[in-house]
């Protein structure tokens, strides 16, 4: 028998006795068990078992199975790749393995059906087994004889464009020492965490830089032969920037392919706020042709596509982008001022078109902000197209831009707005700090506003955070970024330092707890750590323990009912951050900076989370460095 009719077979065997058994039993057990009025230590885990492993098998035998099958058939599949549905499988396999072991401990409590209860568990440890061992390794094995045999294909992938590379950044090298002595003078409490290489502030040239402590702060510091030192204070905690820095570049690497792309559409914009990252309709800038996209989408599957710049909802042609994207197989995010949403029938448009997620302005409750950070009131505006997007189902990101001595109070205002019952489909609040880009550092250049002393870092937000909520500690922050980090890494996704992140788990009263009142995050930080300690020496194994871990984790009488969640959470690490998949019991929160000459750290911008395409920029694989680079092109204009 050959190998691809093995796996035919193996699959037909799956499905006639596992897959088979499993949809006859499933029901009948748990209508059995819920009315025997047997304990939660039972009926918990069966629950949750259930809810894994019911969508399980359902993937399996939609997508991965008719995928394998082609494969046994000579034929490569859509995407030339079963690495993501597998991976996802087997992650779920660990989730139902340690589901399965909860349930071995508890099957005492199930009475006269215990032996029926472990008979089904040995079974389901044998079909996980069998797939993990049997299917799953043969088909990656099949699927690669069949790429290496197709020429055709080779030869293809090796003519097509390839991305342009991250080293358009300056990357520091020990032996590349400085055009000129270096001005930097140390204090006697001084250390120097990570030496690098920044932008002057005012000249935008490549420096020298380093990033360094004291006692009471961790700073990047620059030296530019012409403007001297300069100073960008990172964090007012130093031994949580240390720490976090250090364990960042442990396990970040900066060859991960980017699955995040800003496509800036335009310039334009319908509103002229003072703090403009676009400086929008201040440049005689062309709109992007539709062309540009298409060909970022014929040589990149399954990414985001961030359609933004100044404001993309004024492209009378907007829907065609958002069906475009789809049609690719990728995610379709807009980012608005939230105006135009405001319009019902507008709103719909977009929900038709394939919108997953929308991406809102919104800096606060409080309209004075508005004035000084937008130039006009808008909460009247926001509200109606937050009103809409719940209305349609569209999962919402709120942006809030936050200056010093302007909306620091909002901080926590948004965070209690997005936690009540109505707001679930806000799935996620972003707290960007003012950067000096754009209209913002022009003002500052031109006429030394006021706006230069409202700059805020990512650090000092969450101080605003855990001020006006202290039930948000640092401490957990800190964990909950090590197992953030650990898991980006272990599914090889760029992201930035600079992009921090925490969640809250809503209850059904419009309140909620953090993510530590479920989790022992310290024990996943030394997860995070181990998979630090293995991953260069046993990368596969590395990843498995950090799974295993976090799967554990969830194991505890707090945590076990939102087992699936997590799990549904976790996945996306892998498919890629929709937040239409993310549960709505969940409000993810994030700490982040946009680059600018400032705060811009090649050892950090070479990790950009997001590349960028734009008329005036062309292609770029890192965020941070078209920012500075656009930054450069406003200089000489």
């Amino acid at each position: 028998m050959t190998p691809s009719a093995s796996l035919s077979t193996l699959i037909d065997r799956i499905l006639a006795t596992h897959h088979a058994r499993l949809h006859r039993e499933i029901p009948a057990f748990t209508q059995s068990l819920l009315s025997g009025k047997h304990p939660k230590a039972l009926t918990e885990p069966w629950l949750q078992l259930c809810q894994v492993l019911v969508p399980h098998m359902e993937k399996e035998e939609l997508i991965l199975f008719p995928m394998i099958r082609a494969i046994d058939a000579g034929e490569l599949p859509a995407g030339c790749g079963i690495e993501g549905p597998i991976h996802q499988m087997e992650y779920e396999h660990d989730c139902i393995r340690t589901l399965e072991g909860c349930l071995r401990n508890a099957a005492h409590l199930a009475g006269p059906e215990e032996a029926a209860l472990l008979d089904l568990l040995d079974d389901l440890a044998t079909h996980a087994n069998t797939e993990d061992q049997e299917l799953f390794a043969p088909a990656r094995e099949a699927l690669l004889a069949l790429m290496q045999a197709d020429a055709g294909l080779a030869q293809a992938v090796e003519a097509a464009p390839q991305p342009e590379p991250a080293a358009q950044i300056r990357r520091p090298s020990d032996d590349d020492p400085p055009a000129a002595p270096v001005g930097f003078v140390d204090g006697p409490e001084v250390r120097v965490i990570r030496h690098t290489r920044g932008r002057c502030n005012t000249c935008l040239t490549d420096v020298p830089a380093r990033v360094v402590r004291d006692a009471h702060e961790a700073r990047l510091e620059k030296w530019c032969s012409t403007h001297g030192v300069t100073q960008q204070v990172l964090s007012r905690a130093p031994d949580y920037w240390e720490k976090l820095d250090h364990f960042y570049f442990r396990v970040n690497a900066e060859n991960y392919r980017q699955r995040d792309y800003i496509v800036r559409m335009t310039e334009k914009c319908n509103l002229d706020c003072p703090i403009c990252l676009a400086k929008a309709n201040t440049e005689d800038t062309p709109d992007l042709g539709l062309d540009r996209l298409k060909e970022l989408l014929r040589e990149r599957r399954g990414i985001k596509v961030d359609l933004m710049a100044a404001e993309p909802t004024l492209r009378e042609d907007l829907e065609e982008w958002v069906k475009t994207v789809k049609a690719a197989g990728s995610i379709a995010a807009l980012h608005t001022n939230g105006l135009k949403l405001a319009d019902r029938r507008f709103a719909e448009r977009m929900k038709l078109a394939g919108v997953d997620e929308v991406f809102l302005q919104f800096d606060g409750l409080d309209d004075s902000a508005n004035k000084v950070l937008r130039g006009r009131p808008l909460n009247k505006a926001r509200l109606a197209a937050l009103a809409n997007l719940r209305e349609l189902g569209i999962a919402t990101s709120l942006i809030v831009v936050v200056a010093k001595g302007v909306n620091e109070r909002e901080v926590g205002r948004v965070l209690e707005f997005a936690m009540q019952p109505e707001n679930r489909h806000i799935r996620e609040v972003f707290y960007l700090g003012l950067r000096m880009l754009g209209s913002a550092r022009q003002a500052v250049k031109l006429d030394g506003s006021s706006l230069a002393d409202s700059m805020m870092m990512p650090d000092e937000i969450l101080d605003l955070l855990e001020a006006q909520h202290p039930e948000i500690r640092r401490d957990d922050v800190q964990a909950f970024n090590q197992l953030y980090f650990a898991m980006l890494s272990a599914f090889k996704v760029k992201k930035c330092l600079y992009v921090q992140h925490y969640m809250m788990v809503r209850d059904d009263d419009g309140g909620g707890a953090p993510i530590a009142n479920f989790l022992d995050l310290n024990n996943l930080a030394h997860a995070a750590e181990r998979y630090a300690d293995t991953m260069d020496d046993h990368p596969m194994l590395a990843r498995a323990g950090l799974v295993a871990a976090t799967a554990k984790a969830g194991i505890n009488r707090k945590a076990l009912p939102l087992l699936a969640d997590f799990a549904r959470l976790e996945r996306l690490f892998e498919s890629g951050m929709n937040l239409r998949e993310v549960p709505n019991r969940f409000l993810l929160l994030g700490f982040i900076t946009a680059c600018d000459p400032n705060n811009f750290d090649a050892d950090v911008a070479i990790n950009c989370g997001k590349g960028e395409l734009s008329a005036d920029g062309g292609f770029i694989e890192s965020g941070a460095v078209a920012n500075v680079n656009r930054e450069g092109r406003f200089d000489a204009n």
